[in-house]
């Protein structure tokens, strides 16, 4: 049986970030493009929560990659996934809290 997911507000603010960047410098195809993605590792997430990466840092958290610049980090409870945010994997790996 598949899992609910339910986001964060931080993880849906770095989703509207990401989005609207790619509108603004990219182009709607690839801002869909990444919308794809998302729905398609979550649509997988919620059959298979264990696929992801475990953290170092947190039970429960576990990443996996969505794009070559983007990861997502989840938590994983009995019921639901819960999207805790999008990382930039070009920022400075210190400011992620879960890897």
């Amino acid at each position: 049986m598949a899992l609910q997911v339910k986001w964060t507000e931080n993880a849906l603010e770095d989703y509207r970030l990401v989005v609207d960047y790619l509108l603004k410098v990219w182009s709607v195809d690839i801002a869909a493009r990444f919308i794809n993605i998302i729905e398609s590792r979550l649509e997988t997430l919620s059959v298979f929560p264990k696929i992801g990466i475990a953290s170092l840092k947190e039970d429960r958290v576990r990443s996996i990659v969505v794009t070559k610049h983007n990861k997502l980090y989840y938590r994983v409870s009995e019921d639901c996934i819960e999207v805790l945010n999008i990382f930039d994997t070009r920022q400075d790996p210190k400011k992620n809290k879960y890897d």
